[in-house]
């Protein structure tokens, strides 16, 4: 008898994936209406579609072994709002995924405290895209940024 693994089964359980990609076709779609409800407050703009491509940019790039992880989580969070509002969340209005998401997922616990880990791919998402402004202190991955040197009235000695 062989014991399946846990990547093993959500490879049987999940959706196909088309060839070169990381996610689904639901599984991007849910991500990028997450990012479309909860990306409401940067100080830049972007669009809720080229974060879900960010991030299975990033998963693919990086040939991630356990990317299963962010597509079980997707899965879950496209299925959650049946339990309170009869509609996976990809169909629920944009208000009403914001409202579900502030309601049950922010302060959430069990089930729904792990739906919240979704944040992270969004903001992955929208902050590693190369439009972000610099201004924001964020770089890319080969971008190199000047060192700041220390004062001397801190004390603390100077490299360099």
């Amino acid at each position: 008898m062989t014991l399946l693994t846990l990547d093993e089964l959500a490879y049987r359980v999940l959706p196909q994936v088309a060839p070169g990609r990381a996610l689904a076709d639901r599984e991007w779609r849910t991500l990028s209406r997450v990012a479309e409800a909860i990306l409401v407050d940067l100080p830049f703009q972007i669009d809720p579609e080229r974060v879900a491509d960010n991030v299975e940019r990033f998963l693919c790039e990086g040939r991630s072994r356990r990317a299963w992880r962010c597509r079980v989580l997707l899965t879950l969070v496209e299925s959650l709002p049946l339990l309170t509002h009869g509609a996976r969340f990809s169909l629920l209005a944009t208000y009403q995924r914001r409202a579900w998401f502030e309601a049950r997922i922010v302060d959430g616990r069990g089930i729904w405290g792990l739906c919240a880990k979704v944040r992270y791919l969004v903001l992955m998402g929208a902050y590693g895209d190369e439009s972000v402004p610099s201004s924001l202190g964020v770089s890319l991955s080969g971008e190199r940024r000047p060192l700041r040197r220390a004062r001397k009235s801190a004390g603390l000695p100077l490299y360099g």
